[in-house]
């Protein structure tokens, strides 16, 4: 939600003088928000016990921990630089890394060493916010109820993608078995390089933008492209008591299904980068329809392509609502691109005009 809350009106503001007030206020209304469900969350924690009351704990730190870490890198890539906003992010997730080791080498408790990463990641956020400057409750507010057009159609459309990723193993459980979807999430696991890096690539675009969106997307989709194949290619040469390792006794199934989690892969790069290069030319009701939009048309795919053919239908199905989604946010792009380059030509300063193409 970090995105949709601070970096997705940020890269759409077209007041560029309000961006260090407005970067402020949507730090302030996500840290609040990260707060107010993870009190949620640690109020149910008292209530239960076990696993569920870890589980909780996990959340009730875990959640407003990312959120101040995930919002500070957002509002520090529109006001600071990509340079101090990435470095931000790596020092939050390097000493995250460096606690976790610690609790496992000196811990007895699994809770504690199940926790120290949320512990950690909080401690660091806390520290971060103590030399922030801005964040008010006032500006919370004026985010959330002034402002609130220009993100409430981000959040939703983020709301329609994390319902269709949670339906993705139930609609294939339900429909090809258990098994298949330990196959969908080992591919996920598999393909964790690629979608780290589709991830990186799309988030910095969001943040630095350009002036020439096509050749951008020409040449990040292509070089994503090639890193989902080179990782296909690996898998497919790996040997077989080497993927059983790492996935375990349904190494078969994933081999059988790997070529067409490949393609899917590829599509997603494609689509992702598309997404993200438009935001800053959509208005935000249209970016979070079209978000809406492809999440159902994902999820269609997916039902009626595991209704037929069991996993294979299914993600062949995401395969090719990615293709289509790809497609279809070349065109919109195209068309905007073009809408902007007649905009700047018709005033004054002609090409020279750059303002229409950067907003």
């Amino acid at each position: 939600m970090a995105p949709a809350i601070v970096g997705k009106p940020l890269a759409s503001l077209r007041e560029r003088d309000r961006l260090h007030t407005d970067a402020a206020s949507a730090q302030s209304a996500a840290v609040l928000a990260g707060l107010v469900v993870g009190a949620g969350a640690l109020a149910g924690a008292a209530l239960c016990d076990g696993l569920v009351r870890l589980t909780l704990l996990c959340a009730g730190i875990g959640i407003p921990a990312v959120m101040i870490v995930e919002s500070s890198f957002w509002r520090d890539a529109f006001t600071a630089g990509s340079r101090r906003a990435g470095g931000l992010l790596s020092a939050a997730y390097g000493f995250q890394v460096v606690v976790v080791v610690v609790a496992v080498v000196l811990s007895a408790s699994s809770a504690v060493v199940v926790l120290s990463p949320f512990a950690a990641l909080a401690a660091f956020g806390v520290v971060s916010l103590l030399v922030r400057r801005h964040l008010t409750v006032r500006g919370a507010r004026t985010w959330v109820t002034v402002r609130r057009p220009s993100w409430m159609p981000y959040v939703i459309g983020v709301a329609a993608s994390v319902v269709l990723v949670q339906s993705i193993p139930v609609v294939i459980t339900a429909t090809a078995g258990f098994e298949s979807a330990s196959v969908y999430r080992a591919g996920e696991l598999a393909f964790g390089g690629t979608n780290l890096l589709i991830g990186i690539t799309s988030q910095n675009l969001l943040a630095r933008g350009t002036d020439r969106p096509r050749r951008v997307y020409a040449r990040s989709t292509v070089a994503l492209a090639v890193v989902a194949v080179l990782n296909g290619l690996v898998l497919f040469l790996l040997p077989d008591a080497v993927l059983r390792l790492l996935v375990g006794p349904i190494e078969p199934l994933l081999r059988e299904v790997l070529p067409i989690i490949t393609v899917q892969r590829c599509a997603l790069a494609v689509s992702s980068i598309g997404a993200f290069l438009l935001i800053p030319r959509l208005t935000p009701r249209r970016a979070g329809l079209l978000d809406v939009t492809a999440a159902a048309l994902s999820f269609v795919a997916l039902l009626v392509g595991s209704l037929v053919l069991g996993l294979s239908g299914a993600l062949g199905g995401l395969a090719l609502a990615e293709v289509v989604l790809a497609g279809l946010y070349y065109v919109i792009l195209r068309k905007q691109t073009g809408v902007h380059a007649r905009g700047a030509e018709d005033r004054p300063g002609g090409e020279h005009d750059r303002s229409a193409g950067a907003h």
